[in-house]
């Protein structure tokens, strides 16, 4: 019967308007209608709304409760499109609230408005569980789906944050011009997100903090103005100092005060303060050790790293951050910018700068006291950079290095960016200037710029030579970007420095030659473009002292020298220039040919900071010993450049240095390749010393290799006529003289190198290519070539190879002897190496003559200062626009020869095995006849292929549409060819094609059952001597050539390949050479221009910034190499644009496809026949269905007996399907046959032979190898991604997938015992590619609905079958497999199950789930198929209460499913069998049975990941800041044990709990075995669901009571007394969540309990009774005793904790206020005492707990005194929040923490203990400092508690007075020692940056007491307290306190014992590292002042 019509709802929000959009020149109006919004000064305002419907504040069923519309792959691809529009440099960047408005912009202004609610409620959507009291969505994707989905809305949601609304278009003129001064903002959406959050922020004690920073993170504009940024800073950095060593928290602020600085003008807010904060925790985020990196005083003990705060992982995800590394780099990076935004006059006050030396101009410079503050701690960790000073703090400080030196490069660059858009776009500059204040103080003055740059230098120098090799990268780079700033004066120095490591003579600086090396390869590009001189003066020592570096010895070093030398060959000519005209700019060139200029003569602008009077000053201020100073008698003024005769002179003698310098690079590069010793090519099956080296050797040989041809290229391509002539005749001599075979290779890149095409001379085209090395070289290499030794001609022919590869038109002066030395090779049979040379120089022949290329002396670096001057403009980048590039471009000449080429050598060979006869009388082919016949073929194809085309030429150009630029030009290419060539060619691709299809028809033929008889089993052992067409398709060479030979006829149009691998080495290289300070100023001008509201300049994001003035830097090799890999990819996209052009002539995707031309049964004379040239097509036959069948003969070969020509045919089929997928699609129903066994009459079809038949063939063992072998090439193809792809579109074939993967078990009782794992290794294959792609659809169509109830149908059926494969002839591996069956069907019922399932009219399908869910739970005990059923069961619970909502006690429309539920959790004998299943759903017990993990099988692992994924859906429990304290307590058993409670109903759950609880006290009582931490575990689980379904079931206080004393109570009491002490804190856990997010009135039972139990047990201290007795060992009866109070004592803080949860987010969302425009601020002043029994919940604790705990601290166990300070700060924690919170104490008796601090400080004076209870309390004072140090806020807890039980922390030390036995004196020792790793934690792990300045002089004060203390062990302790004090804090205490800090470290200096002055000399030590470089000096004077008074 037909069903019900189905409705299809869909919502739409208004998520913004488009104001003052423009009509259409042609009047017919824009794409958007424009409406009338409102009147606005009397003027109408023109809206267009985007979603067309109303904006809608608050909607029924909530933001989280409606599904989205498309599937998450959709949703993606939408959101890309919105970052392509809308992204930091998306198209719409003119229309956003950072639009510049000039006041001279033509025309309408636009402003495009995005509402954040929308948002909002789309991320809430995508991830309900934001809100911690709601759950996740249940998955209808894998997890790695729904990631890649919240990471892209994250990322949307953060570049929509430009287009917010802020008021922007209340300031902006929507009619005309914009007004002047700057844009007024009401800062309406960045109120409403920071007041919705204000209060978030500061809760602390849970991750709602987290989760609204990231709130404002994600969705507070960053334009605001500038009074609204004044009045949320100080609130922001109160807000940041709360929280401590937390990465992810600070990372974030520093993301907000990034934003704000920009609004800010300079002066109106002192960053300085910031600048401090972050310089003092830079000790932490940078690892630098507080106080040293190491202490000589080892009595005292060095503080552990302090424990760190982490944002949980589901809330950090919303960040958007790609991992961890990326993450700190990312934080490195925005503290550095901080950092130098803090610089600079503007942020602080001016303070003096040191180092005047003589006092000159710059002693008396005024130095900004942020600069000031960033080059003191510069100071201080300049000894941390030390290459031998290795540790933690290495890594980062490079990175710190890297970054800073980066910055300071950046904001340069910037500031120049901003003289030249004042220059050129004035307007636009003024409206910026109004728009962002903070840009007056962007340009750094002079003096500071050169204070930085001596101050980093050197530090860089340093990082250089680190033994860390990222260190010493980073040092490089960080060297680059400084030396970029100013060349001139900066580099000089540090290239000396390189030399100076090259120098023979400096033995100690040998080894950091290669570090040396790369240095000076960087500095080279900018020292040449400012100061030409100085490397021209430097540039003969360089080539001298850098030759050594080729050393055959040492690769690196060669590497390293190599690209030296690379570097040098594309900035500086060999010899001397070449002229070659600019390209001409006139004429009718196009206005607008794609390249544009961001600015007018960018390095003038970024040179006049050097130009600067401070900067000059400066630099002659600097000491002698800098790297800066200048040398004697210069003058920093004389910026003027030497004079041109000067300049001229050492340019010449620099060409000569460099014309000598290429003849010794050649005689280095020869003994290198003298040097080359046997390349190690590892074949299958072979050992030896190649086994020894990885691909990582590989790799660094391959990119050897490419160095050195790029370097040779370059070299030979830059030296001038006379230089190239002598480096000719070497060359010459060289390859002549001697035989290398060992350097084939290399030698062969030499001779490509100096054979490349030249520009010709004297010929009438001034770029027409001549090639003198290959007229040199030819008769060199080809004489007397038959003569020779086999090495030695295959040497020479393969020289020859490389010297023809680019040698152009020269080719064809050489044709005869290039043709005779490819006839000689080709005609040696027998010598495989020859033969192989031969087919290389073919190609290459082919190759030189058909393809395009670049003339290889266009890399030159060839541009001049003027048209007028012939000197170079060394250093200067190349124009893309402006310069000449010359090709070499086929000729009809060289065509012609080509085809010679091809008819001689490849045409000829076809037709020999055209007419071969097949028998030579014993039936027997010439097999090697041909091999070598198709490998000359495949590498005529490698040579020529880019000229073959699919259609005559001349058609192809009457095409005037659909042709790709690539088959266009090589069409015109063709026509220019005689007419014999041009008939040739257009038809050699059809008919390689359809010949390589024929042999692949006749291999298959034999892989197909029909190839052999089912009974000629005999038949297989005379294989050898069969038929022709038998021993061809067995043979593997042939099949191998075969199948390559399909890769280059189907998929390659051109020579050149894998242009995508050299791009990104491009890339590398254009990288190398940026200068990062044009870069960042052409980056700001275009970021500015982006903005800029101005038609005219909508080309920006379009067009190719070229030339220095669009802030290029690249040579002219890189600009030609990029314009090659260009071509090259033009040619790459010609493999797929033709096949799809073809396509559309045959109709288009949606024709009628042919049948495929792939048959099977082909014979050896009709392949003869295929391959002859007589062979007529039919008009059906094109080249399009020759490739189709192609991919079928590739699937036949996927399924040959030949494992290596199944692995070779599977990589070519699925790189076919990247141009051919279409094909794909249409071979689903064959795939689908074979494997299951149905396909008797489609045997060879789609070239897959039948799987049915050959169940019938037997090898000579009797056993079925061949159906294995074709299952094996089956399972390959399906598991294919792009065959995966089309499998997944649809139910239909979603469920032949699954008949696929669960319909193994037949083809394995079928196929050979030994070939059984491997099949089941490749079906899982195609299983992890399903699970990596599963995706829940809607159904929408009643064939999906029909497909989807078949699928579950059938797996239910699987599942139904049970383990029906015990059959007494079947194997035991048989039998598992069946099972594994079994666990796939369920997993596949899990990821399908859906809400429809349970909706649909057919209730028998739900029924049948239910069913066998539970019968899997009763009956497959300890199983993963258990395993699987759980996590089913935990959806389909889920389902049904998603569909219930929040109804718990109505039935709902799911009363019929939850029947089901109800009934099965209503038997006694199921509960049992559900408490069992949960033990087992728990990871095994590694500490026992010899500590091994699971092992399973292929697979296993991920189902049952996934079931454990579906038992209950995402929370963010625990949201408070304590974490889970059980790492074996699950979490989600306890939300499935809810959930099901909650589902079945409110009776049936109460008498449900009763047995779960019962089971559970069974669980508990486990004995010992590997399951028994688990049984106890499970206890804990089924507590915490059970306990929390009934308190959630209760109507009131009177029910929970009930429900607390009759069902709860009672069996914790139990459970708790018999759990283990190393489990409890699973009870911990299960309690936690239990009560989480209730009302204290809830589990007031639960606290009155708890603290009645540690009434009735907890020791207590006996007032009056302190007389000291022999105290006996503690019996077994006590210390049991012991462990029960511990329990107790520990139970209670999961109360306390959960005592802290807050009130208002019971009542209603926290993103109500973002939602809504009404204020959360209603519920603020709310009571929280009379509704949920906070206040007398805290009354009872603060009465009854705390004197028990207090008159307790002495206890004699130390767990208990544990759990006793933890119970003490719990309560303390406790109410400092809610004071912080309500405003006021929620107890009537006040703050409880002032009566435990009291008791606390008062411990050690007190005369009511006993010595050892004394100890006792003492102990417990010092774990609750512990406490308050490492789980406590610095902001909150130094100033109430640390400060006062600072001084007990120092006495602590001093020996108890009294005479005590030598037992106790040991306590008291190990007493002492705890306090002092106690003050070792204060001093190191607590820093007062909150802002309190009295807290740090009280600190000080309590210091200078103690100091005055008798003991020596105080006084040592203080001055170590002192040292990391200082070290902490050095840059938050004031000159007061700095003084004060010294003044104690002097008057300990003098102190009468050793181990005290050496403490304090310590102290000093790190005082004066820290201090300003003034406060040294007058130091310095003060005490020698004092000495010179002591001597007299």
């Amino acid at each position: 019967a037909p069903s019900a019509p189905r409705r299809v709802t869909i919502r739409y929000e208004d998520v913004g308007y488009l104001i003052g959009g423009e009509r259409g020149d042609d009047g017919g109006g824009s794409m958007l209608t424009i409406v009338e919004r409102r009147e606005r000064d009397g003027a109408p305002v023109r809206k267009c709304v985007l979603g067309g419907g109303p904006d809608r504040e608050a909607e029924d069923g909530g933001p989280t409760d409606r599904p989205f519309a498309l599937p998450p792959p959709a949703r993606q691809a939408l959101m890309s499109s919105i970052l392509t529009l809308l992204g930091k440099k998306g198209t719409l960047r003119c229309v956003s609230n950072s639009a510049i408005y000039p006041d001279d912009g033509g025309g309408k202004r636009s402003l495009l408005v995005v509402h954040h609610r929308p948002l909002l409620r789309m991320l809430l959507r995508t991830a309900p569980y934001l809100d911690e009291r709601a759950c996740d969505r249940v998955p209808h994707e894998g997890s790695g789906q729904r990631s890649v989905t919240l990471k892209r809305t994250v990322t949307v949601i953060r570049s929509l944050r430009r287009f917010f609304d802020q008021g922007v278009q209340d300031s902006i003129s929507l009619g005309g011009e914009a007004p002047g001064g700057a844009v007024a903002l009401s800062d309406a959406t960045a109120r409403s997100v920071w007041s919705s959050v204000e209060s978030d922020v500061s809760r602390t004690h849970s991750n709602g903090c987290f989760r609204a920073l990231i709130v404002v993170y994600l969705f507070h504009p960053s334009r605001c103005s500038a009074s609204y940024y004044l009045s949320v800073l100080p609130l922001w950095m109160e807000a940041w100092r709360q929280i401590d060593r937390c990465p992810e928290w600070d990372h974030l602020w520093l993301v907000l005060f990034s934003r704000a600085r920009k609004y800010l003008p300079p002066g109106s807010y002192d960053w300085t303060g910031l600048l401090r904060h972050l310089l003092t925790h830079c000790g932490y985020w940078l690892q630098i050790p507080t106080g040293g990196a190491s202490s000589t005083d080892r009595s005292f003990p060095r503080a552990v790293s302090p424990a760190k705060r982490t944002c949980p992982a589901r809330l950090k995800a919303f960040v958007g951050s790609e991992g961890k590394y990326e993450e700190g780099m990312d934080f490195v990076g925005r503290l550095t910018k901080m950092i130098m935004f803090c610089a600079g006059p503007g942020k602080g006050v001016a303070v003096a700068a040191a180092g005047g030396g003589d006092g000159g101009p710059a002693s008396t410079a005024a130095v900004s006291e942020g600069s000031a503050v960033t080059l003191r701690f510069l100071s201080f960790v300049t000894p941390y950079f030390n290459p031998s000073n290795v540790g933690a703090w290495t890594f980062p400080l490079g990175a710190f290095l890297h970054y800073l030196a980066y910055e300071l490069c950046h904001r340069v660059g910037n500031a120049a960016g901003l003289r030249t858009l004042r220059a050129d776009h004035p307007e636009t500059y003024d409206r910026l200037m109004a728009d962002e204040p903070y840009l007056e103080g962007l340009e750094l003055p002079g003096n500071e710029v050169v204070a930085f740059l001596d101050r980093l230098l050197p530090l860089c120098q340093q990082a250089l030579y680190s033994k860390n090799p990222n260190v010493s990268h980073a040092g490089e780079t960080a060297m680059l970007y400084l030396v970029q700033i100013d060349p001139r004066r900066a580099s000089p120095p540090l290239l000396d420095f390189g030399l100076r490591a090259l120098d023979v003579s400096s033995v100690n600086l040998s080894h950091q030659a290669p570090a040396a090396l790369s240095a000076i390869s960087r500095l080279l590009q900018p020292t040449l473009r400012r100061d030409p001189a100085a490397v021209l003066r430097r540039l003969p020592d360089i080539l001298r002292l850098t030759l050594a570096g080729i050393d055959s010895n040492d690769q690196n070093k060669s590497l390293r020298t190599l690209i030296l030398y690379r570097n040098m060959a594309m900035w500086i000519p060999i010899g001397g220039v070449i002229v070659v005209p600019r390209r001409d700019s006139g004429g009718d060139e196009a206005a607008w040919d794609g390249t544009t200029t961001v600015g007018t003569d960018l390095m003038s602008a970024r040179r006049a900071l050097a130009e600067t009077e401070s900067y000059r000053a400066a630099l002659r201020a600097l000491p002698e010993g800098s790297l800066l100073a200048l040398p004697p008698g210069a003058d920093a003024e004389d910026d003027s450049e030497d004079d041109a005769c000067a300049l001229d002179d050492l340019f010449e003698e620099a060409m000569a240095a460099m014309s000598d310098w290429s003849l010794s690079f050649l005689d280095r590069i020869f003994d290198l390749l003298r040097a080359a010793g046997e390349q190690e090519k590892l074949g299958r099956g072979h050992g030896g010393v190649g086994m020894r080296h990885t691909s990582a050797d590989v790799a660094m040989t391959r990119n050897f290799q490419r160095i050195m041809k790029e370097t040779l290229i370059y070299v030979f391509s830059g030296m001038d006529d006379e230089t190239y002539g002598r480096a000719l005749r070497r060359v010459v001599d060289f390859v002549s003289g001697e035989t290398l075979p060992f350097a084939v290779k290399d030698a062969s890149l030499l001779c490509q190198a100096v054979c490349s095409t030249r520009f010709a001379s004297g010929c009438s085209s001034p770029y027409a290519d001549a090639s003198p090395g290959l007229d040199a070289l030819v008769p060199v290499l080809v004489e007397d070539i038959d003569r020779r030794s086999g090495k030695s001609a295959a040497y020479r022919l393969r020289c020859l190879a490389g010297a023809v590869r680019y040698a152009g038109s020269a080719v064809l002066g050489h044709g005869e002897s290039i043709k005779g030395a490819i006839e000689f090779a080709l005609s040696k049979k027998d010598d495989r190496v020859l033969f192989k040379t031969g087919c290389k120089l073919l190609r290459h022949t082919l190759a030189s003559q058909v393809e395009e290329y670049i003339i290889s002396q266009s890399y030159h670096p060839m541009r001049l200062e003027s048209a007028d001057s012939p000197r170079p403009a060394l250093g200067a980048s190349a124009s893309l626009k402006g310069d000449r590039m010359a090709w070499h471009v086929p000729s009809g000449e060289q065509i012609d020869f080509a085809a010679g080429l091809i008819r001689q050598f490849t045409l000829t060979r076809l037709d020999g095995l055209s007419s071969e006869s097949g028998s030579d009388g014993t039936g027997a082919v010439d097999l090697q006849r041909w091999r070598q016949s198709l490998r000359v073929l495949r590498y005529t194809l490698r040579g020529a292929s880019g000229v073959l085309l699919d259609q005559d030429s001349a058609a192809i150009v009457s095409h005037d549409d659909d042709l790709c630029p690539k088959e266009r030009a090589t069409a015109r290419l063709i026509l220019a060819a005689s007419d014999d060539t041009r008939v040739m060619l257009g038809g050699l691709r059809r008919r390689f094609c359809y010949g390589v299809l024929a042999i692949m028809s006749m291999i298959a033929t034999d892989a197909t059952a029909n190839g052999q008889g089912a009974a000629d089993r005999d038949q297989e052992s005379q294989s050898r001597i069969g038929s022709p067409a038998k021993q061809i398709s067995s043979d593997a060479k042939v099949c191998k050539e075969t199948i390559e030979l399909v890769e280059l006829v189907a998929t390659r149009r051109g020579a050149h390949y894998q242009s995508g691998t050299k791009k990104t080495i491009w890339r590398g290289q254009k990288e190398l050479l940026i200068d990062f300070v044009v870069s960042s100023q052409s980056e700001f001008i275009a970021s500015v221009l982006r903005r800029s509201n101005d038609a005219s300049l909508s080309d920006m994001n379009l067009s190719y910034k070229d030339s220095e003035n669009g802030g290029k830097t690249v040579p002219s090799a890189l600009v030609v190499n990029r314009i090659s890999l260009t071509n090259e990819a033009l040619a790459g996209n010609a493999s797929t644009q033709v096949p799809r052009r073809l396509r559309k002539l045959r109709g288009g995707p949606g024709s009628v496809t042919p049948s495929s031309v792939f048959s099977v049964g082909m014979s050896l004379a009709t392949v003869q026949e295929h391959l002859g040239p007589s062979r007529e097509y039919a008009p059906g036959e094109t080249t399009l269905e020759a490739y189709e069948g192609l991919v079928d003969g590739l699937s036949a070969l996927t399924c040959h007996d030949n494992i290596n020509v199944r692995g070779d045919a599977l990589g070519i089929l699925d790189f076919s399907l990247t141009r051919f997928g279409w094909v794909a699609k249409r071979r689903l129903p064959r795939l689908v046959a074979a494997m299951s066994l149905d396909d008797d009459a489609l045997e060879g079809v789609d070239g897959i032979p039948s799987c049915s038949r050959l169940i019938d063939r037997f090898n000579s063992q009797n056993k079925r190898t061949r159906l294995a072998e074709c299952v094996k090439g089956v399972t390959k193809i399906i598991a294919l991604p792009r065959v995966m792809k089309h499998f997944m579109i649809g139910e239909g074939n979603r469920f032949d997938l699954m008949r696929i993967i669960l319909g193994t078990q037949k083809i394995l009782r079928l196929v050979p015992q030994e070939e059984v794992p491997k099949i089941v290794h490749y079906a899982n294959e195609i299983f992890k590619q399903y699970r990596s792609k599963v995706l829940i659809t809607p159904r929408i169509t009643g064939k999906d609905q029909a497909a989807h109830a078949e699928s579950l149908a059938f797996l239910l059926g699987v599942l139904r079958e049970g383990n029906s494969s015990n059959e007494a002839d079947e194997s035991e591996e048989a039998v598992q497999l069946h099972w594994r069956d079994r666990l796939l069907a369920a997993w596949f019922i899990l990821t399908s199950v859906d809400e429809g399932d349970l909706a649909v009219d057919d209730s028998e399908i739900v029924g049948q789930i239910w069913s066998a869910c539970f019968m899997l739970i009763e009956e497959e005990t300890g199983q993963p198929l258990q395993r699987v059923a759980l996590g089913l069961l935990g959806r389909l619970t889920s389902l049904v209460l998603v569909q219930r909502g929040s109804n718990l006690d109505g039935p709902g429309d799911d009363a019929d499913v939850a029947l089901l539920l109800r009934s099965a959790f209503t038997r006694e004998k199921f509960l049992e069998h559900f408490a069992a299943s949960l033990v087992f759903d728990h990871k095994a017990d590694t500490e026992v049975g010899g500590g091994h993990s699971a092992q399973w099988s292929s697979g296993i692992e991920e189902v049952i990941r996934d079931s454990t994924a579906n038992l209950s859906r995402r929370t963010l429990f625990p949201f408070l800041r304590i974490g889970q304290k059980s790492r074996n307590f699950k979490l989600a058993h306890s939300q499935l044990t809810e959930s099901i409670l909650l589902a079945i109903g409110r009776e049936e759950a109460t008498a449900a709990s009763r047995v779960l609880l019962a089971q559970a006290t069974k669980l508990v009582d486990a004995p010992p075995s590997e399951d028994q931490r688990n049984s106890q575990m499970t206890a804990a689980e089924l507590f915490s669901g059970v306990a929390r379904a009934s308190l959630l079931y209760c109507a009131d206080d009177e029910e929970r009571a009930k429900v607390w004393d009759e069902i709860l109570l009672p069996f914790l009491n139990d459970a708790i007394l018999k759990m283990p002490n190393m489990y409890i804190s699973a009870f911990f856990d299960a309690v936690r969540y239990a009560i989480h997010s209730l009302p204290p009135s809830h589990f007031f039972p639960l606290l009155q309990w708890s603290v009645a139990k540690i009434e009735q047990t907890c020791w207590q201290h006996e007032t009056g009774n302190i007389e000291e007795a022999d105290e006996p060992a503690v019996s077994p009866a006590v210390a049991d005793r012991f462990n029960v109070q511990s329990k107790w004592l520990f139970l209670i803080q999961a109360i306390l904790a959960e005592l802290d949860i807050d009130r208002r987010d019971i009542k209603r969302p926290w993103y109500t206020g973002l939602l809504v425009s009404e204020s959360r601020g209603n519920d603020e002043t709310q009571s929280f005492t009379a509704e949920d029994g906070l206040g007398k919940s805290f009354d009872f604790v603060n009465q009854k707990l705390t004197p028990i705990l207090l008159n307790a601290l002495g206890h004699p166990y130390d767990k208990c005194r544990d759990h006793i300070s933890s119970c003490l700060f719990r309560m303390c924690y406790c109410h400092q929040k809610l004071v912080r919170e309500c405003g006021e104490s929620p107890s009537g008796d006040g703050d409880p923490s002032i009566a435990i601090i009291d008791k606390l400080v008062s411990t050690r004076d007190s005369n009511e203990f006993s010595f050892r209870e004394k100890v006792a309390a003492m102990g417990t004072v010092r774990k609750f400092i512990s406490c308050c140090v490492h789980w406590g806020d610095t902001s909150r807890w130094y100033h109430q508690f640390l400060l006062p039980l600072l001084p007990i922390t120092f006495l602590s030390l001093e020996n108890i007075e009294g005479e005590v036995t030598q037992e106790n004196r040991g306590l008291e020792s190990d007493l002492a020692k705890g306090y002092r790793y106690t003050v070792a934690d204060i001093s190191s792990s607590c820093i007062i940056a909150y802002g309190v300045n009295e807290d740090r002089a009280m600190v000080l004060k309590v210091l200078r007491e103690m100091s005055g203390q008798t003991h020596w062990q105080i006084r040592q302790a203080v001055a170590h307290f002192l040292r990391c004090f200082q070290g902490a804090h050095k840059f938050l205490l004031d000159n007061d306190q700095n003084e004060e800090a010294l003044s104690i470290t002097i008057s300990m200096l003098a102190d009468e014992r050793r181990e005290v002055s050496n403490a304090a000399m310590s102290t000093l030590t790190g005082i004066l590292a820290a201090s300003p470089d003034e406060s040294l000096i007058e130091l310095v004077a003060k005490y020698t002042r004092i000495a010179n008074k002591s001597l007299k």
